[in-house]
């Protein structure tokens, strides 16, 4: 068994399917791909739900970040990553009142 180009019918590409994965299809009984590793791997980020980042600032020290939290919606305040550090130092209970020696 050859390796085999074939074209995406999403974007027209050409892509190469390997003689390893041609065997790995036909002992599963499943069909060669039609798409092109790259419109497969966007199909499956798709089927997901996409991710969505925001540039805001921290609320601390007001710091350029980016974040995946939507600033508009989010009650809680959004930190930058060392401002994160220390609120969660502060705050975690585990930290601040650890269990007791038994």
């Amino acid at each position: 068994m050859a390796d085999q180009t074939l074209t995406c019918s999403k974007c027209g590409n050409k892509f190469l399917v390997i003689e390893q994965e041609q065997q790995f299809l036909n002992e599963k009984r499943l069909p060669l791909p039609t798409n092109c590793p790259s419109c497969r791997q966007l199909r499956r980020l798709r089927l997901r739900g996409g991710r969505q980042l925001f540039k805001t600032k921290c609320q601390k020290c007001n710091k350029e970040i980016v974040t995946s939290y939507d600033p508009t919606k989010v009650q809680q305040e959004i930190f930058c990553k060392e401002d994160y550090e220390k609120y969660f130092e502060e705050n975690d209970p585990i930290i601040k009142d650890p269990l007791p020696n038994i």
